[in-house]
């Protein structure tokens, strides 16, 4: 399945920001299927108001939010090319601003419709959750929405829990083993820094450690991270050396080498920030 947290950062002086983690295996049974699955997505939300000429072509609003899903990948990926283009193409002659709660909003009412009719058809295959994360222009705060299926009066239905304002060392858990995920997270929140383990970005570890334990079946590949904050959602790759404990290193996504074919397109390089 997976194994997904989010959590507010504070390390950066007035720029607080929402750190996400993520694994990218995915799994059937006991089956591994994919080892490079992207979880983690950013959700552009654009809105167009009328131009002078009446057709709603003057951009006034755009801003970039992070999604992310555990459990069904064809839920969780399907879902996001649903609503995505729609959040993309939004048209206001007002020139309103759609707040984190009014995005979280039309996901839920997406999600519960598409949930609604492929459970029908898969079962428990279609259970699967999802969040989208990042900073409200309109409340000037960070923000999750988790989206999971909860049982109501006998039928399971696709809910909405809400944390609004995030703060400091504040998290959401995603995924596989929740219970045991959550308890070593806030553990790890409550502990001190440690060499290259900074407590402030300790969730990001907790998974590497679960991807890293050959006893996890469902959790593993490659970590993936991102951040979100005020200027929007940023996706991150990683700088890993050649070889360990020597200088040279190249940067990688999805576990992948970005020095060749795929790192250019063009005569343009894919210029995303990495982190060690």
């Amino acid at each position: 399945m997976t194994a997904i947290a989010i959590w507010c950062n504070e390390e950066v002086t007035n720029n607080p920001s929402l750190w996400i983690a993520a694994d990218s295996r995915v799994t059937s049974g006991q089956a591994v299927l994919v080892e490079d699955a992207a979880k983690i997505i950013g959700l552009q939300v654009l809105c167009r108001s009328p131009a002078a000429d009446g057709f709603f072509s003057n951009v006034y609003h755009e801003h970039t939010i992070g999604y992310c899903f555990a459990g069904s990948t064809l839920m969780g990926q399907n879902s996001y090319l649903g609503f995505a283009p729609m959040l993309n193409n939004l048209i206001s002659p007002t020139q309103y601003v759609p707040s984190m709660a009014d995005i979280a909003q039309h996901v839920l009412s997406f999600l519960r419709l598409t949930f609604d009719e492929y459970k029908v058809r898969a079962g428990q295959g279609a259970v699967f959750e999802a969040a989208i994360f990042g900073f409200c222009p309109r409340s000037n705060v960070l923000s999750t929405y988790h989206f999971h299926p909860q049982m109501i009066d006998t039928t399971l239905q696709m809910t909405s829990t809400a944390y609004v304002g995030m703060r400091s060392r504040e998290f959401v858990y995603l995924g596989d083993e929740g219970a045991t995920m959550r308890e070593r997270i806030a553990n790890a929140f409550a502990g001190e820094d440690a060499p290259d383990r900074p407590v402030n970005r300790v969730p990001r570890y907790v998974i590497q450690d679960r991807i890293d334990d050959e006893a996890s079946e469902s959790i593993g590949g490659d970590i993936q991270l991102g951040i979100a904050d005020r200027l929007g959602f940023h996706p991150l790759t990683l700088c890993k050396p050649r070889v360990q404990g020597q200088s040279a290193a190249y940067m990688s996504y999805l576990g992948r080498d970005l020095t060749g074919g795929i790192g250019h397109v063009g005569e343009a390089t894919v210029g995303m920030p990495g982190m060690a």
